[in-house]
């Protein structure tokens, strides 16, 4: 086996105290908000706590000191450092993700009444809500915290998870392997028990659209669709909109078996989303192939494209054209980093198991 290059090594390093920033970050802010007296009595004052500990975390641990490392110690440009986190250009299809978003959210309900029902009957008590919305309808307020729970969890959280650490995953580990482990970290770095089960499953659907799509795009958008449903439901049932203000009451009183055919049509919705983002995305590879090849030669000895020019490894794996320019054989070499690569990555792991145990035994960053 040929040495990993040092880019390589260096990428897992870089990976490594991306994860720092948003793990400790995490555990910093939670900590911060839990010792500052913050006034309580009003809706508003819950808000302003929400955003002093979201802005920053998401905004700085999560987005900017993951980019600087990715970018100043991975030797990037401002434009490879996007596009080490598959944040490329966006095509139309991706608003599928939308839809796949929105049926997530309807999947995410009974699987969280199931483990939050586990949970109770382990003995945790489940904590008080905060304090109720105002009697009359703020936008402002709605408006804040579709930006807060909606917008800066799928632009920051995205990047940080399925972004860096997914493109350096796929170094060593097949689709399967990287989906597990992206679904595993993104559940454990929500420290939180009543939320690590829900967001591991999301976060594994997650990491296997990107890593189909080659695009971050779409799991911003199954992002944001989720978590502004669980926004705009809230309120709905608070104030009563409509047929919408109905919807957790009648899931309530549904029967068994029309909750099973719910959550199966759900599913459909969001397996339809996903296959049709795959059907666009490989009907357009298919025609960049398509173009390439009109202008490449082939070598009928070995059976493989040649294309034109300086020979570029990272326009070929672009093309998706590995299979034909190396051979039917190919097969990507994996690299089994050292302890000292993934040494952090571990401790982290650790870390977060620690915190969402803390979580179920005390409540204490709940």
């Amino acid at each position: 086996m040929t040495p990993a290059p040092m880019w390589l090594k260096r990428d897992y390093r870089a990976t490594s105290y991306a994860l720092c920033s948003c793990v400790l970050g995490v555990i910093f802010m939670r900590l911060l908000v839990y010792f500052i007296p913050m006034p309580t009595g009003g809706y508003g004052l819950s808000v302003a706590s929400k955003a002093l500990f979201s802005l920053p975390t998401q905004l700085l641990f999560f987005f900017a000191v993951p980019f600087c490392i990715y970018k100043f110690y991975g030797k990037r440009t401002v434009k490879n450092t996007f596009l080490f986190s598959s944040c490329g250009g966006f095509k139309p299809y991706y608003l599928f993700a939308l839809p796949v978003g929105i049926a997530a959210f309807v999947l995410t309900l009974g699987v969280s009444s199931a483990w939050t029902a586990l949970l109770k009957l382990t003995g945790y008590t489940v904590a008080s809500s905060s304090d109720p919305m105002p009697e009359k309808f703020v936008f402002g307020f709605f408006l804040a915290e579709l930006i807060l729970t909606a917008v800066l969890p799928a632009v920051c959280e995205e990047f940080a998870v399925r972004g860096g650490l997914l493109t350096t995953a796929q170094n060593t580990f097949k689709t399967v392997g990287c989906v597990v482990l992206c679904g595993v970290v993104f559940g454990l770095f929500h420290q939180n028990i009543r939320q690590v089960f829900y967001t591991s499953l999301f976060g594994a659907l997650a990491a296997y659209v990107v890593i189909k799509t080659k695009s971050l795009y779409p799991a911003m958008l199954m992002h944001f669709g989720n978590n502004f449903c669980s926004v705009f439901f809230d309120y709905a049932d608070f104030y009563g909109w409509g047929a919408f203000g109905k919807f957790y009451d009648m899931i309530n009183v549904m029967p068994l078996w029309a909750l099973m055919l719910l959550f199966l049509s759900a599913a459909v919705v969001g397996a339809a989303g996903v296959v049709a983002m795959l059907y666009f995305k490989d009907k357009r590879v298919i025609a960049r192939k398509k173009e390439v090849i009109k202008d490449a030669a082939f070598d009928a000895t070995n059976k493989r494209v040649v294309l034109m020019g300086e020979f570029d490894p990272d326009r070929v794996r672009s093309l998706e054209m590995e299979k034909e320019v190396y051979g039917a054989d190919y097969a990507r070499e994996l690299y089994r980093p050292s302890a000292r690569d993934i040494m952090i990555i571990v401790a982290l792991g650790v870390v977060t198991l620690c915190t969402t145990a803390f979580t179920y035994a005390w409540g204490f960053f709940y």
